[in-house]
């Protein structure tokens, strides 16, 4: 696909700045195509998360889900032999990233299921105990099931040439999405060409956007992702989280 200089620089000239969280801290980005402050902090949450898999492992779960708000941190844990999920939550330290508080959660309940197997507890009736302690019966399992979801892969000038033209990107999702391009460049083209006064820069890149995205179209490219919404996740059988769709 080839794409303008001109056209280039129209889009880094007209990006507009979408409030994004970072996966890991929650802080608002910077850079809102990024999905993380920085590699510290990505790897800070990573390394915690590959932290808790020791204990996940031994209430053998086959799900499990993590997420944060401001005021607490929550590890909810779907074993493989139960239809019952379990919630741990403890409340946000002040200063603390959320990484942070995830890590002290994991070492509190891994120290709670070592004293119980130091105090004669078989292994597998602490992991039970702990697991029965925590019970959350209003939470449904399937809950915590990542789900395949898949979404058009698009560059950042592609996702640029969608708003210039007013197109969603869920609209990809279509098999009519060439015919929504169409319309929207339509649209578009009734606000802004040149025989009716409107700037003719502009209408160069609207037909761009137009022209680039109906190629898209014939030739879709999409990106299948298996996770939760709005949750890291773990699958059991990979023991690998994944981040938030």
């Amino acid at each position: 696909m080839h794409t303008s200089s001109a056209a280039r620089a129209l889009i880094k000239e007209g990006s507009g700045n979408r409030t994004r969280k970072c996966l890991s801290c929650g802080k608002d980005l910077v850079r809102p195509q990024r999905k993380y402050c920085g590699p510290e902090c990505r790897d800070g949450m990573s390394w915690v998360l590959s932290l808790s898999n020791g204990l996940l492992r031994t209430f053998n779960a086959r799900y499990a889900a993590f997420s944060f708000t401001s005021c607490h941190v929550i590890l909810d844990v779907l074993p493989a032999w139960s239809k019952l999920v379990s919630r741990f939550s403890s409340e946000r330290v002040n200063g603390n990233t959320p990484a942070e508080d995830l890590k002290n959660l994991v070492l509190d309940w891994g120290r709670a299921w070592h004293g119980l197997v130091e105090n004669h507890t078989s292994r597998s009736r602490a992991s039970l105990k702990i697991l029965e302690e925590n019970l959350a019966e209003g939470i449904r399992p399937d809950t915590l099931r990542p789900v395949s979801k898949q979404r058009p892969r698009l560059s950042r000038e592609q996702r640029e040439y969608l708003r210039i033209l007013g197109v969603d990107a869920k609209d990809l999702e279509r098999p009519s999405c060439g015919i929504r391009i169409n319309s929207a460049f339509r649209r578009m083209a009734k606000l802004h060409h040149p025989d009716i006064g409107g700037d003719e820069e502009k209408f160069k890149l609207i037909n761009e956007a137009h022209k680039q995205m109906l190629y898209w179209s014939e030739n879709p490219q999409f990106t299948s992702k298996r996770a939760l919404q709005d949750c890291w996740s773990y699958d059991g059988a990979t023991n690998r989280w994944r981040p938030p769709l």
